[in-house]
């Protein structure tokens, strides 16, 4: 295969995931492999001229796109052997680490040069005749909120659809949904901005191999079926449904298949009249969890699980939950060996925790601000002078940051 990538791919961290991720994370890896050299298909490369006739490119960035050989041209990925368009990488700008897409810019010179890389227009549908397509992200572009094509649903073999933060507004189309070999789908939206809705995730019901969905910012607060829908989804690994206007958390379905997640983001969803249900804590494989200004006020009775449950959580992120106060959760904190960050601020917590957390070697941020806990700091990590140049009594740690305002 050959490729010339035009900016970085940022994918799940899931292991199972690994192939998709090295076809994003080393584009390099596909040059030059095939010393007898195939050229694409002529039909194909014509599909792809009318592609890029369509779009609006207004920092040039398809100028690659010209002679015969399309195997070559920069964002395209070629089957070495047969000569087929497999790969479509055209990101836009994105720097991973500000979220530059369409966020804040710390100039207007540099807004108006982000913008000029994204690329706008519309998407031809002769996209459908690249039979052999199993990879497509055009994230982070402007499409000026036209609706996401239908015809993507036509895709047979895409195992790959990213569409996020790319200006596409309106219904979600249930064509999606025919995208049986599906593994990865991102069409989460910019926050504050919910160009995309969806009534009903019925759609969704037959990707079983599904295994990273993200919806974040997306309106679904009219698909009341959308727990029953994604529930039942076998393989799934990662959901991230932040910032959708969900009010409904179940608390005792009749099926719950996604037992192996890694991930669970529902922050920002307000469940104020729901309480945390059972189900959660059977999620023993969970690495994130995110239920943060959820307001979920109590367990559901009859919990006997706590976060002990979940041994290999690195991330927790439960702020503005009053469920947290419970002396059955909080005593199951000091047993997460692997937690890297916690934030359980605003949880209305009065035990002091902060003492039973000085195994948690790898701890690096904890945040226990707006709570009303009376705890000597000092008795809890031995007087050390300040917490960026000492260990504070953590283990091996280099750097910790630990927010304690408003704890009294």
């Amino acid at each position: 295969m050959q490729m010339k990538a035009l900016t970085p791919v940022t994918l799940s961290s899931s292991s199972c995931l690994w192939f998709l991720f090295v076809l994003s994370l080393c584009p390099l890896c596909f040059c030059n492999q095939n010393p007898d050299h195939v050229p694409c298909i002529a039909t194909e490369r014509l599909v792809l001229i009318q592609l890029k006739n369509n779009l609006i490119d207004h920092a040039n960035r398809l100028s690659s796109w010209v002679g015969k050989d399309c195997c070559s041209w920069s964002g395209v990925v070629c089957n070495n052997i047969t000569g087929n368009v497999q790969e479509i990488h055209l990101r836009g700008p994105d720097d991973d680490i500000h979220g530059h897409c369409h966020g804040s810019y710390d100039t207007e010179d540099e807004l108006e040069e982000a913008s000029k890389q994204m690329l706008g227009g519309t998407i031809s549908p002769s996209m459908t005749k690249l039979l052999q397509l199993t990879y497509i992200d055009l994230s982070c572009n402007d499409f000026g909120l036209i609706p996401i094509p239908a015809f993507f649903g036509s895709f047979q073999n895409v195992r790959y659809l990213n569409l996020s933060r790319s200006q596409f507004s309106g219904e979600i189309p249930h064509q999606l949904g025919n995208l049986s070999k599906l593994c990865v789908l991102d069409l989460h939206d910019v926050p504050l901005y919910t160009n995309l809705h969806s009534k009903s995730l019925k759609w969704l019901k037959d990707l079983k191999e599904l295994q990273h969905l993200d919806m974040g910012n997306i309106d679904l607060a009219r698909a009341s079926d959308w727990f029953q829908v994604i529930s039942t989804l076998p393989s799934l690994l990662e959901l991230h449904c932040s910032l959708c206007g969900l009010v409904q958390l179940p608390s005792n379905p009749t099926t719950v298949r996604f037992t192996s997640l890694i991930a669970l983001d529902l922050s920002y969803n307000l469940f104020s009249d729901s309480l945390l249900p059972r189900w959660i804590f059977g999620l023993h494989n969970l690495i994130l969890l995110d239920l943060t200004n959820c307001f979920i006020s109590g367990l559901n009775p009859g919990t006997h699980g706590g976060f002990h449950s979940m041994p290999s959580l690195m991330t927790l992120r439960v702020s503005t939950n009053n469920f947290v106060n419970s002396s059955l959760l909080l005593n199951g904190l000091p047993s997460l060996s692997n937690l890297r960050l916690l934030d359980v601020s605003n949880c209305n917590i009065s035990a002091p925790i902060l003492g039973t957390l000085h195994n948690l070697s790898l701890i690096v941020h904890i945040d226990l601000s707006y709570n009303g806990m009376v705890e000597e700091f000092e008795d809890c990590f031995g007087n050390q002078e300040t917490s960026e140049s000492k260990n504070m009594g953590l283990g091996p740690v280099s750097y910790l940051f630990i927010c304690l305002y408003y704890v009294y």
